[in-house]
């Protein structure tokens, strides 16, 4: 094979004296003489402290915590421990843990210990900028960073498609459940509000309030559909704003509106409530620059959670107090 090798081979039988094969094969390495000094340190070494001429001759232990074992404290105590795992921390910055071996030079005193970032692998590679060619040729580490990086990609575009998904499902949920031009409950979602009023423990009253719009098909046939939907919308605002948060006002469709107002025991509290809407709704709407006259007729109808009543039924019985208001005259309420 020709070509000239990227770095000179030397005769490793006299130790490794060699550094520009260490700088390549261990570039994280520290090399101690026998006074507990540092002789020499691989180039990503020292970009954990940002100089390199600067630690020649100074104690590793200025700069590094040993902390397993717990038993290494100086120079003195490396020997115990030739071969085995290390931990140490940095002391300068943020703490970050790195993993070491120690192993004595040979035919030179000292040692030389070699670090790997392990776990703080990620956390390194961020906060000094490292790539590739901080790592040994045959180091793992940028494989394995590429998998950890893949992995976070994945798990972020996974939580994403998941929130996403959610979003979606509640926005589909809110459209079945809601009327599209007013926002709304819709006639769905006022079986399941009244079933669960129904299947509440403590016994309760409740009453619903079945609302048709006076004059509403004039305003249609004079003015248009975009006027109707005007009223609808202002109907709609007036509606819930005579309702508490617990309640629920619904449209059932065309300019029909029905209300469930829970824990509603008292005859004179809810006829206050039906004469109040009847007063704002009949107050002029108007659509650019048109003036929009309607009103309403009110059926209601009072029932216990405890007893078995489809919300069909409810509503029917609630039509035929409607229709009495509508025979009366209009723009009035009145009980089943």
């Amino acid at each position: 094979m020709g070509g000239a090798l990227p770095f000179p081979v030397r005769d490793f039988n006299n130790g490794v004296s060699d550094t520009d094969t260490l700088n390549i094969l261990l570039p994280l390495h520290v090399r101690l003489g026998d006074d507990g000094n540092i002789l020499h340190v691989g180039p990503t070494f020292a970009k954990l402290f940002e100089k390199s001429s600067g630690l020649i001759g100074e104690s590793l232990f200025q700069y590094m915590d040993f902390l397993y074992p717990r038993d290494i404290s100086d120079y003195t105590d490396l020997a115990d421990h030739f071969g085995s795992p290390l931990t140490t921390q940095l002391k300068i910055g943020e703490p970050l843990e790195l993993k070491a071996v120690i192993v004595p030079t040979v035919n030179q005193p000292g040692v030389l210990i070699n670090f790997a970032f392990g776990t703080s692998l990620k956390k390194a590679v961020s906060r000094w900028q490292l790539n590739s060619n901080d790592f040994s040729p045959a180091d793992p580490s940028v494989e394995m960073l590429y998998i950890i990086e893949m992995q976070s990609a994945l798990l972020e575009e996974s939580k994403s498609l998941n929130r996403r998904l959610n979003g979606q499902r509640q926005e589909a949920e809110e459209k079945a459940y809601s009327d599209p031009l007013t926002g709304l409950s819709n006639r769905r979602a006022l079986k399941r509000y009244v079933k669960r009023l129904c299947r509440r423990r403590k016994e309760s009253s409740f009453a619903l309030l079945l609302i048709d719009l006076d004059h509403f098909k004039a305003v249609n046939d004079t003015l248009g559909h975009a006027a109707g939907d005007k009223v609808l919308i202002d109907v709609a605002e007036i509606l819930l704003n005579e309702t508490r948060p617990s309640d629920i006002v619904v449209r059932t469709g065309g300019d029909e509106f029905v209300l469930v107002l829970e824990d509603m025991n008292n005859v004179d509290d809810i006829a206050a409530i039906a004469a109040r809407i009847i007063a704002k709704i009949e107050r002029p709407i108007f659509w650019e620059e048109h003036r929009c006259n309607v009103g309403a007729s009110i059926g209601i109808v009072q029932a216990k959670n405890d007893a078995v009543i489809s919300v069909d039924t409810l509503i029917e019985d609630a039509d035929e107090a409607l229709y009495k208001s509508k025979r009366a005259g209009r723009g009035r309420y009145c009980f089943v």
